[in-house]
């Protein structure tokens, strides 16, 4: 797209009287480059308390970025991106993101916080004594000797690493930084941080955005059991809806429930190139390794595109198609999640409520307890923080909100979304109905999101071409077409 003039810009924005220069900042900014950004940012850091509550003891230092409004006439109010994971740097994501704000950064800041435990902000990474090898990854595993090690390295005290305080953090930056009003952009684990930053400080939020919605009451990762489990049926009904891939495919719930019933018998042993090493491995492809490796390819429409084809081939003894295409999610996970931070929140805010009826249950689901088994034991170990009595309350604002989902999405469904406009009372929840994990920079979404945030309204959104965004076609074998077959005319 091109950029528009500044005349015509000031009367989209209406906004040439009010726009103010760059806030007054008490932290010290310097020139700076974020990783695939184009676009020049200035960066700088505050130090904190580590444990807020006693303001003593161990300090901490926490990493912002600011992508600078191009024009001098400039809103006042920046956009704030808050990461997902949770375990994620904010920063990292920065070239993911811009392009999403790209045109509202001619006159707003676009700002990058690296929550606590994250990014550049005393991270809490967990470096194993050995490298973790490739059938953890595949397993999804938190092997109970990492979680030690992890502890006992860690030059911080895991307690102080909950949304909370990340969301005190935040304010304190947005004082210092000299901004009156924020934006709030969040995907997944992210828009838990933007909800709690408006429980906290709604008279600080103007907008907030929401891809993905993960409120603290959806108990991670018991939840994904359920909505994985969603997802897999949809990617069924789907294959089952496209002609030539049902016929292709004709029993593929029926080759799943086989592979899942002999892969807990008996393991099968293939070879595959660890992607960190270009060296082969071998791996055990057992009932935990062919259950995650349905659910991680669902959070991607175009990779769960793939998956009949991936168990199609595993039915014949070929599991190199599933096993490769959750390589590119192995390696981004182990890459770019603090898993320290992960394990923070998630064992405080989530784990901490699960019951054991709850756990009892999951025996008759289809992921069964693959998904959750792990962080039961990790969390165990694992120091848990202080919540506020009142974090699981539902969220009351009348901020505008606009509310994103993926109809497909195997991890913050709709459902999710739906629950948190119940106490937002300016808000709007848009579905896109084949879109898989992160709708924002989707089809039609940027432009959505752009016009929401100019306009700080979410309900005149025309949102109908969410709807048109396709289902991928399924891949099939070669040779065989993914057009139907022409209907001939029978001969009198």
């Amino acid at each position: 797209m091109t950029r528009p003039g500044l005349a015509a810009l000031c009367l989209a924005l209406a906004a040439c009287g009010g726009a103010s220069d760059a806030p007054r900042s008490a932290i010290a900014l310097e020139a700076c480059r974020l990783p695939g950004v184009e676009a020049a940012a200035r960066c700088g850091k505050l130090e904190v308390f580590e444990d807020r509550e006693a303001r003593s003891g161990r300090r901490i230092r926490l990493d912002i970025s600011v992508v600078p409004a191009r024009n001098r006439a400039r809103e006042p109010d920046p956009i704030v991106v808050f990461a997902g994971g949770p375990g994620q740097g904010a920063s990292a994501l920065a070239a993911q993101v811009m392009p999403l704000f790209s045109r509202l950064n001619d006159v707003r800041d676009i700002v990058f916080l690296d929550q606590r435990g994250t990014g550049k902000s005393h991270p809490l990474d967990c470096e194993a004594s050995e490298p973790q090898s490739l059938q953890a990854m595949f397993e999804d595993a938190i092997p109970e000797r990492l979680v030690r090690e992890c502890l006992e390295q860690l030059e911080a005290d895991p307690r102080q690493y909950v949304t909370p305080l990340a969301v005190a953090d935040l304010e304190e930056v947005r004082a210092a930084l000299g901004y009156d009003k924020l934006n709030l952009w969040g995907g997944s684990y992210g828009t838990r941080v933007a909800l709690e930053y408006l429980r906290r400080h709604g008279k600080h939020v103007r907008t907030v955005t929401l891809d993905g919605a993960a409120p603290a009451t959806m108990k991670l990762p018991l939840s994904f059991v359920a909505d994985g489990e969603a997802a897999l049926k949809q990617m069924l009904d789907a294959c089952d809806a496209q002609v030539r891939c049902r016929s292709t495919y004709p029993d593929l719930r029926a080759a799943i429930a086989a592979l899942r019933s002999q892969l807990s018998r008996r393991p099968v042993r293939t070879s595959i190139q660890d992607p960190r090493t270009g060296v082969p491995e071998t791996i055990q492809v057992n009932e935990n390794v062919f259950l995650s490796g349905l659910f991680r390819p669902l959070y991607v429409a175009e990779m769960a595109s793939l998956l009949p084809y991936g168990v199609a081939s595993a039915a014949s003894g070929d599991f190199n198609p599933l096993l490769a295409q959750n390589l590119e999610f192995t390696a981004d996970i182990s890459e770019n999640l603090a898993v320290g931070m992960h394990l923070s929140v998630v064992c405080s805010e989530d784990v901490s409520r699960v019951s054991q009826a709850e756990l009892d249950r999951l025996d008759v689901s289809f992921f069964g307890r693959t998904l959750v088994d792990d962080f039961v034991r990790a969390c165990a170990l694992w120091p848990r923080g202080k919540l506020p009595a009142d974090y699981y309350d539902p969220v009351v604002s009348d901020v505008p909100a606009l509310v994103l989902s993926g109809g497909i999405d195997p991890a913050t469904p709709p459902r999710h979304g739906e629950a948190v406009v119940k106490s937002l009372r300016n808000a709007r929840h848009i579905v896109a109905p084949h879109v898989g994990h992160g709708v924002s920079l989707r089809g039609c979404a940027p432009r959505l999101v752009e016009s929401f945030i100019r306009k700080a309204d979410a309900k005149g959104l025309d949102a109908s071409c969410l709807e048109r965004i396709p289902r991928p076609l399924f891949m099939l074998p070669l040779g065989v077409s993914s057009e139907p077959a022409p209907v001939r005319a029978r001969r009198k």
